[in-house]
């Protein structure tokens, strides 16, 4: 009887070993695939990122260029329109000048 109770204890202290064994492989397995699911998540985070901060540059790029010609265009308008008063008002001050030498 001692017998088949000394069995029966080795019997269980080998399955518990078994079962540790397993166990701490299972654990590896499952942290290895936790730090592969992390490294692509990583690498996926970093790829969207990238990308919205291009679209984001790009949005950026568009608007400024729309800008710059926006105050392009416009410049151009006043430089045009001061052109436009000075030969006016060059004209004037001909007719003035004129007037004055001819009285």
């Amino acid at each position: 009887m001692a017998m088949d109770t000394i069995e029966k204890i080795r019997e269980a202290e080998l399955a518990s070993d078994s079962a540790e064994k397993e166990a701490v492989v299972e654990a590896d397995r499952i942290v290895a695939e936790a730090e592969d699911a992390a490294a692509s998540l990583k690498v996926n985070l970093t790829k969207e990122s990238k990308a919205k901060a291009d679209a984001l540059m790009q949005d950026a790029k568009t608007k400024s260029d729309s800008i710059l010609k926006e105050a392009e265009t416009s410049a151009k308008a006043d430089a045009e329109k001061l052109r436009s008063e000075v030969s006016t008002r060059k004209d004037t001050a001909i007719k003035l000048i004129l007037e004055d030498l001819t009285f």
